[in-house]
C-alpha cells in the first residue's frame, strides 16, 4: 500500500487532503510485564525466541485487522472510502483512534454507538487473543479530539487514555474514562429512548471499585460451537493458574492475576454457569 493510498484511507485526513483533530473514541492498551520480560529473556540469552513469540502473539490480531481492510478496498479507491478506524503499535504499547461520525450506518442512528461497537469488538478479540498467548494487556478507553498517522499521534484523548491506563486500570483490564462513560451513557439513553435492544452493554462488567471494564471473555461466546466454548474456557482458566503459580512469591504480580482468576470466576458464574471451568483460589 503506497503512502498517497494510506493518506486517502486515514479518516483522519480529509477529502482535501488536510489533517484534522476529530473526536474520537480511543484506546491505549499496555502489554503487563513487558520490561520484565524482555529483560529476563536477554539476561537468558532467549531474546530471539520470546521477540518472535510476542510478535506472532501481536501480528496475527493485527494481519487479521489489515486483511480485513485489504478485502473491503481491493478495488480502486473511489468515492473518499475512508477506514474507521487506525492502529499504531510501538513495543508494547497500542493505541486505537476510531473518529466518530455525524452519520450512522444504520437507520436507528445514535451518535458514537457504531464506533464503540466497532472499537469494543477489535479489543475484546485483541485481550482474549493475546491472553490465550500469554500476554496479559491494561488499558483505558476515553473520547476527545484525536490526529493519527504513520508519523504522529496528537490529541487530548490520548493524553487522557494513557493517563488513565497508568493511573486507574491497575489489573489486566481495559477500563472507560469520564468521558467514555458520558458517551456510553448518551448512547445506552439512545437504545432506551428508541426502545431498541442495546447490543453495547454485553461488552462490560462493573467491577468493585466501579470501574466499567471490557469483558473480553464474551468473545468466545461467538459462533453456537458449544464445544469450543468450553476449550477456550479451559484454556483460559490454565494460563491464569500457571500465572497464579508463577508469581505466588512476588505480590506485587500475584494480585493482578487474582483479579483475574476472580474475573475468570464470575465469568463462570454467569448463565448457563460453568461451574467445572472455575479456578479453585483456595489452593
Amino acid at each position: 500500500m503506497t503512502d498517497s493510498t494510506k493518506d486517502k484511507r486515514n479518516p483522519y485526513i480529509n477529502s482535501a487532503g488536510q489533517r484534522e483533530l476529530r473526536k474520537s473514541i480511543i484506546a491505549f492498551i499496555d502489554v503487563l510485564g513487558f520490561k520484565e520480560l524482555v529483560r529476563k529473556a536477554k539476561d537468558e540469552d532467549k531474546s530471539q525466541e520470546v521477540f518472535l513469540n510476542f510478535h506472532q502473539a501481536l501480528s496475527s490480531w493485527h494481519k487479521r485487522e489489515e486483511e480485513y481492510y485489504e478485502t473491503k478496498f481491493k478495488m480502486p479507491f473511489i468515492g473518499g472510502k475512508k477506514d474507521r478506524y487506525k492502529i499504531r503499535i510501538f513495543t508494547d504499547c497500542i493505541l486505537i483512534g476510531c473518529p466518530i461520525s455525524k452519520s450512522g450506518r444504520s437507520y436507528n442512528f445514535i451518535e458514537g454507538c457504531d464506533e464503540f461497537f466497532d472499537i469494543l469488538s477489535t479489543i475484546y478479540l485483541l485481550q482474549a487473543e493475546m491472553v490465550n498467548q500469554g500476554y496479559f494487556v491494561r488499558g483505558a478507553i476515553a473520547v476527545d479530539e484525536l490526529y493519527m498517522d504513520e508519523v504522529i499521534i496528537y490529541g487530548n484523548g490520548a493524553i487522557e487514555a494513557y493517563e488513565a491506563e497508568a493511573s486507574k486500570a491497575k489489573y489486566p483490564r481495559i477500563i472507560l474514562t469520564k468521558s467514555a462513560s458520558s458517551v456510553l451513557a448518551e448512547i445506552c439513553k439512545g437504545f432506551e429512548d428508541q426502545q431498541l435492544e442495546n447490543y453495547i452493554n454485553k461488552f462490560f462488567f462493573k467491577d468493585s471499585d466501579g470501574q466499567l471494564f471490557i469483558s473480553y471473555l464474551e468473545s468466545i461466546k461467538i459462533g453456537e460451537d458449544d464445544f469450543q466454548f468450553v476449550s477456550e474456557l479451559e484454556k483460559h482458566k490454565n494460563i491464569i493458574e500457571l500465572k497464579l503459580a508463577e508469581y505466588k512469591d512476588k505480590p506485587r504480580y500475584l494480585e493482578k492475576y487474582l483479579w483475574t482468576a476472580n474475573y475468570h470466576n464470575n465469568f463462570c458464574n454467569q448463565p448457563p454457569y460453568y461451574d467445572d471451568y472455575k479456578i479453585d483460589l483456595t489452593k
